[in-house]
């Protein structure tokens, strides 16, 4: 009998093992499924174009310079100090570019760090959902945050404030922990504080620690020793992050220094240094901004909220959320400066309501969502393929008039093997992910990410050769025909990029006129806007050797001028050729 009983005990715990490992396999190929998407979109594109104008041309100068030197500790771009912001995306960029710099270009390289931040982030947003609502939730945070238009051009580019969304999705999951682990969620919620404090300077740790002293004001549920507890395990992880980069900079030089904390940390946001460096907080911006920027999760998040409207403020997940995304929006609001990856850390609050909310959307609300996804991305995804197709016919691009306005008329295609086989492969695999999920939770926003990933795959497979000639100035600076014995290039009106692309495309290093204006270069750079004509340089002392543009562009012109031999370098010129002793940055979309 005593047999009889282990035996059956035996067969019991066997079969509940397998049932478990049968639940947990199919699980598993379940979470595979999500995981892959999300890594199909993050890591598209990354590869197999030029650094592109605007901000991808000025970060990767700051990259190539770390790369070439070896000096971590001052960002240079084109040959001078450019203290914008802390060294980390840098740093990670330089080291990415290093390790595959035997099998990629170094900008392609250096870009796969942006796709290394958005996997982190993916990955602690997926966590925190998890925490706090549960096994199987993580996976729809996640889906929100690449779901949203404001992330689907701007976190394939080289963006320094990819680490800042980072850091916010590691501090979530830092007060996700913190109750009820206090060491680890303070561990987390300081390395969230110090990878934000080396990505955007100040704007992290102070969000941050407002979010953590507002939460036990406001709610019960955080008032508890073992927050208090976290909370100075957080204050002891940040400090070497927050301390030992500025000490070594204030060491190195106390003029950089106050450059990067006065000028480009205090003044951006209090506003006396913007007029010089650009980006204005125009009235409405945000109120113009948030909707496009945010869809499809802000209204998820609201209707998740609307739902628990009766027990919301009782839930330490909808607690934290509400107070880190107004505590974002004031600083937002008051800061004087404003452009739309601003708002990237908004998304992580945003993502963690939207995520359980997306699972208990209205049937009616759900089938719309899937409707309109695909069509949407279905028409989408028919025009980037009939583009191709005309390209590939007629050896021009399609002649469709709104499109020819975005992008050059003379671009010529050729036909490559390995886009076409990608985007064959993109395309069943989005067919098979929507077979996949058609009968899963959350199916609007399943379907949704999916055709998102699919036209943005095609897009950066099928178009991206016509995509890098529009965006790039390789075709720019290579065409130029510098002298080979030109012992400097003096530049008039070179944006950040512009000198950054010239150091990369040439080897040359421009010496600016607006900085150093008695520079005995023989050769002048000018850009110029076209509006305002052509530069006044008078031809008895400088003689013109060529003038051009990025294809398609006409709003944008370059000229490269001589100095006749024995002619003095002392210019004439007048109007908008006298820039600003630092120009103010092109920092429009990227498309």
């Amino acid at each position: 009998m005593h047999q009889s009983v282990v035996k059956r005990l035996l067969n019991c715990f066997a079969k509940g093992k397998a049932d478990r490992y049968a639940i947990s396999s199919n699980l598993s190929r379940g979470v595979q499924a999500y995981v892959v998407v999300v890594l199909v979109f993050t890591f598209s594109g990354l590869v197999g174009h030029d650094p592109w104008k605007a901000d991808e041309a000025y970060v990767f100068g700051v990259v190539q310079h770390m790369y070439e030197s070896s000096d971590w500790v001052v960002p240079m771009l084109a040959g001078e100090p450019f203290m914008e912001k802390p060294p980390l995306f840098y740093w990670m960029a330089t080291a990415f570019a290093s390790i595959f710099s035997h099998w990629l270009p170094l900008h392609d390289g250096a870009r796969l760090a942006s796709g290394f931040f958005m996997s982190v982030a993916c990955w602690a947003l997926g966590t925190t959902a998890r925490i706090w609502w549960g096994a199987g939730m993580g996976r729809y945070a996640a889906l929100i945050l690449i779901a949203c238009l404001g992330t689907l051009v701007q976190s394939h580019m080289m963006m320094p404030d990819l680490p800042l969304l980072a850091s916010f999705a590691i501090s979530a999951l830092g007060f996700a922990t913190i109750l009820s682990r206090a060491h680890l969620g303070g561990f987390l919620l300081g390395m969230g504080v110090g990878i934000g404090f080396l990505s955007k300077g100040l704007l992290a740790p102070a969000v941050m620690v407002l979010t953590a002293l507002l939460l036990p004001l406001c709610f019960e549920a955080w008032r508890l020793r073992a927050y208090w507890r976290g909370l100075l395990t957080a204050v002891v992880v940040s400090l070497p992050w927050c301390v030992i980069w500025p000490l070594v900079l204030y060491m190195r030089s106390p003029t950089l220094f106050m450059d990067w904390f006065w000028i480009n940390n205090i003044g951006r946001f209090a506003g006396f240094s913007v007029p010089r460096l650009g980006t204005e907080h125009l009235p409405w911006f945000w109120s113009q901004t948030i909707p496009w920027f945010t869809f499809p999760g802000l209204p998820v998040a609201l209707w998740m909220l609307w739902s628990r409207r009766h027990t919301a403020l009782r839930e330490p997940p909808i607690q934290y959320a509400l107070v880190a995304f107004s505590v974002l929006m004031l600083v937002l609001a008051t800061s004087s400066s404003a452009r739309c990856i601003y708002a990237w850390p908004l998304m992580v609050p945003i993502a963690i309501l939207a995520g359980p909310g997306a699972c208990a959307l209205p049937l009616q609300s759900e089938r719309l969502w899937v409707g309109l996804s695909l069509t949407l991305f279905g028409v989408f995804s028919l025009i980037i393929w009939t583009g191709w197709v005309s390209m590939m016919s007629n050896g021009v691009p399609p002649n469709w008039p709104y499109l020819l306005r975005l992008l050059p008329v003379e671009f010529v295609p050729r036909f490559s093997v390995l886009p076409i086989a990608a985007a064959v492969l993109v395309t069943l695999a989005a067919l098979l992910a929507l077979w996949m999920f058609w009968r899963r939770p959350a199916r609007g926003l399943a379907i949704w990410v999916v055709g998102v990933t699919l036209s943005w795959s095609l897009l950066t497979t099928l178009w991206m050769p016509w995509l890098d000639f529009a965006k790039s100035y390789r075709s720019v600076f290579v065409s130029m025909p510098i002298p080979a014995h030109t012992n400097c290039i003096a530049s008039i009106g070179l944006g950040e990029g512009e000198r950054a692309m010239l150091r990369y495309f040439t080897g040359r290093d421009p010496v600016r006129r607006e900085i150093s204006p008695a520079a005995d270069c023989t050769v002048l750079l000018v850009q110029r806007e076209a509006v305002f004509g052509e530069p006044d340089i008078d031809p008895s002392r400088w003689r013109e050797l060529w003038r051009g543009s990025r294809p398609g562009i006409t709003n944008e012109r370059f000229w490269l001028f001589q100095r006749e031999r024995g002619a003095s370098s002392r210019l004439t010129f007048t109007g908008h050729t006298h820039s600003s002793p630092q120009p103010v940055i092109d920092k429009s979309p990227t498309f």
